[in-house]
C-alpha cells in the first residue's frame, strides 16, 4: 500500500475520533437557557456554561462570570439587569469559562476559594473553607470542594441554595462526578461529593453545566450510603 493511502487512513481515523469526542462532549454538557428560575434567582447561559444572579430586593450578586463579557452582557440585558447593580461576584474556580465576563463587573468585589491559582492576586478576596460572607442581607457560605481544580469552592446562599460550579455533574436527576479528563484529582472530587451529600436543608442545587435540581436529597442520595465505583 502506498504511503499516502496509509496517511489518508490515519488522518481520517484521527478526524473521526476528534469528531466523536466533540459530539460526546456537547451531549454531556447541557447548560440551561437564560431566564428567571425563582423570584430571587436568575440563570444566564454563556455558551457551554451557566452563571447565576442572586437578588434580594435591589441587591444582587453574581455566581461565576461565564465565558465572555459579550455573552454575560447579553444575558443581563435579556434579564433586564444593569451590571452596575451587581456588587459582588463569587467564583467557584478560575477556569476561563467561569471568569470570562469579569471585566463587565470590574467594579464588584470578586471572591475566590483560598487555594485558587490565578494571576493578579491583589484583585480578589480569598475565602476560607466554611467562611460566611454577608452582602446586603444575603448570606453566602463558602465550602472548599477540591477535585476539579485546586481551590474549587461551592457556595450555599441563605442556607438553602447550593451552587456547585464544576464540583459535580447532574445526569438524569442523579449526581455524578464531573468529567474525569477535566479533573485535577478525581478521587478528591468523589470525596467532595460524599461531603456535600451530608448537607441539610438544601432546596435547590445548581450546577454550572447541567442545570439544577429541586430534589437535592434524591439526586445525591446514593452518595450517603455508597462509595462511588468506576
Amino acid at each position: 500500500m502506498e504511503w499516502y493511502y496509509i496517511l489518508i487512513i490515519i488522518v481520517g481515523a484521527l478526524l473521526f475520533a476528534i469528531l466523536s469526542l466533540i459530539i460526546w462532549y456537547f451531549s454531556y454538557i447541557t447548560p440551561i437557557p437564560t431566564g428567571k428560575i425563582s423570584d430571587n434567582i436568575s440563570v444566564i447561559r454563556t455558551g457551554i456554561v451557566n452563571c447565576f444572579v442572586y437578588s434580594k430586593g435591589s441587591k444582587r450578586i453574581l455566581i461565576d462570570a461565564g465565558t465572555s463579557t459579550k455573552k454575560l452582557a447579553k444575558g443581563l440585558i435579556t434579564l433586564e439587569i444593569n451590571p452596575e447593580t451587581i456588587s459582588h461576584v463569587f467564583l467557584t474556580h478560575s477556569d476561563p469559562d467561569h471568569i470570562g465576563g469579569l471585566s463587565l463587573v470590574s467594579h464588584a468585589t470578586t471572591h475566590l476559594g483560598e487555594k485558587s491559582k490565578i494571576a493578579d492576586y491583589e484583585k480578589y478576596h480569598f475565602l476560607d473553607d466554611g467562611e460566611i460572607t454577608e452582602v446586603d442581607g444575603i448570606n453566602i457560605q463558602a465550602i472548599s470542594a477540591p477535585g476539579h481544580r485546586l481551590g474549587h469552592t461551592v457556595f450555599i446562599i441563605d442556607d438553602e441554595f447550593l451552587f456547585t460550579g464544576d464540583a459535580l455533574s447532574l445526569k438524569k436527576g442523579e449526581v455524578k462526578p464531573f468529567l474525569r479528563i477535566f479533573s485535577s484529582d478525581y478521587e478528591k472530587q468523589k470525596r467532595t461529593i460524599e461531603m456535600l451529600a451530608e448537607l441539610d436543608n438544601i432546596t435547590i442545587m445548581f450546577t454550572a453545566h447541567n442545570g439544577f435540581t429541586t430534589n437535592f436529597e434524591e439526586a445525591i442520595g446514593m452518595w450517603k450510603s455508597l462509595k462511588w465505583k468506576d
